[in-house]
């Protein structure tokens, strides 16, 4: 398989669980756990991306705050700028990034009348499928 050929948006694995800025942190629990996803991405009105709130971001805050966790929001918890592609790049760019980064996943976003929008999640899993096809 050439993975200079292939565009993320091929093998992605589609659709994202999201919450509102102002979601509850017993909002983001439940997601998390109902879903069985490890993270939630954070979207403004209308769909934009804003950031990703993932198991180790709740860990940390958890550290940080103790108790005070259960009286936040998606905005306090999320980390605004985690690890991006778009849909058009190819796979070996995309292997690249998760190698550079030290991450085994990716969010995927595209644009969408000028916000950038989550449309799926690219792991290193979905490369690796990918290749022993």
């Amino acid at each position: 398989m050439d993975f200079t050929k292939i565009t993320v948006s091929e093998i992605m694995s589609r659709g994202v669980i999201t919450v509102g800025m102002e979601a509850s942190f017993e909002e983001i629990l439940r997601q998390l756990t109902e879903n069985k996803v490890h993270a939630v991405v954070v979207t403004a009105p209308g769909g934009e991306f804003m950031g990703v709130i993932s198991h180790s971001d709740i860990i940390e805050a958890l550290a940080k705050k103790g108790a005070e966790i259960f009286n936040l929001v998606a905005e306090d918890l999320m980390c605004p700028k985690p690890y991006t592609i778009e849909g058009t790049a190819t796979l070996k760019e995309a292997a690249a990034k998760m190698v550079n980064y030290g991450v085994h996943r990716l969010l995927v976003l595209s644009s969408h009348g000028g916000k950038l929008v989550p449309v799926g999640v690219l792991s290193a899993i979905d490369l690796v499928r990918a290749e022993s096809q």
